[in-house]
This record gives structure tokens, C-alpha cells and sequence, in this order.
């Protein structure tokens, strides 16, 4: 297992500053509109009556989070692919 850890900490350092970078947003982004869901979720839980769509917009905040995380990741990745 440290094997694997050790082959993914050597690739990523072999990438561009623009590739960690793209990385490094995507994971925010994901962390970012997670972390907006659960605390939506948390206030939808204390007090259920306070609009009827937010579910709706917790639900799509963590969808979109994931999908952004994902077009970023996979950019970062073709991007190396090309320029390498």
C-alpha cells in the first residue's frame, strides 16, 4: 500500500504548476460545496419548514461539487497528457 502512495506522490510531482493547480481547485471546490450541503442539510433539519426547495439546492450543491471536481481532474489529466 505504501507502494501506491509513493507511484501517486511521484506522478504528481511530475505534473505542471498548471495541472496541481486546476487539482488543487477542484478539490476546494468540492470541499467547498460539500461542506455548503451539509450545513444547508443541518439547518433543513432544525427547522424543516423554513422553504420547501432546499433540499433541491442541497442535493445539487453536492452533485455540482463532484461534478466540477471531476471535469478539473480530468482536465488537470489531459492537459499533462498533451503538454507532456
Amino acid at each position: 500500500m505504501v507502494r501506491h502512495f509513493q507511484a501517486f506522490y511521484k506522478k504528481f510531482s511530475q505534473l505542471n504548476k498548471t495541472q496541481k493547480t486546476m487539482l488543487k481547485y477542484g478539490l476546494r471546490c468540492l470541499f467547498a460545496l460539500t461542506s455548503a450541503s451539509a450545513v444547508l442539510a443541518v439547518i433543513d433539519m432544525l427547522h424543516p419548514g423554513l422553504d420547501s426547495q432546499i433540499p433541491i439546492i442541497i442535493q445539487s450543491l453536492f452533485k455540482y461539487g463532484f461534478y466540477l471536481w471531476s471535469v478539473l481532474t480530468v482536465g488537470a489529466l489531459i492537459l499533462d497528457f498533451l503538454f507532456q
